[in-house]
């Protein structure tokens, strides 16, 4: 567990990434917009829910999870927003895993 730049939040960081990479310039809290404009666009996207998304009144932005992979690379995992349409984008977990998905089979 690592916590967020902004100490809001804890994230986590599997695996180790290689120094030089990509990965390694990333931290837990940074925005999809900023980790697009410092190691570029993924090369796939899935979006799922939470089981939060079903606890009414239910106001926080991870109801939905964001996962990117990046070849060569691993995921990266962002909170997808709440059941509104509002919030997310945050940066909550780095994996590193070089076979370029989000576990390294």
């Amino acid at each position: 567990m690592v916590k967020s730049r902004d100490g809001r939040y804890e994230g986590e960081v599997i695996g180790t990434p290689a120094p030089g990479s990509r990965f390694a310039k990333l931290q837990i809290g940074m925005t999809m917009e900023e980790v697009s404009t410092l190691i570029g666009a993924p090369d796939n996207m899935i979006r799922h829910e939470t089981g939060k998304r079903w606890i009414p009144f239910y106001f926080g932005n991870d109801a939905q999870r964001l996962q990117v992979i990046y070849r060569n690379e691993g995921c990266l995992t962002y909170t997808g927003g709440n059941v509104f349409g509002g919030g997310g984008s945050e940066l909550i977990r780095i994996t590193v895993a070089p076979k370029g998905g989000c576990l390294d089979t």
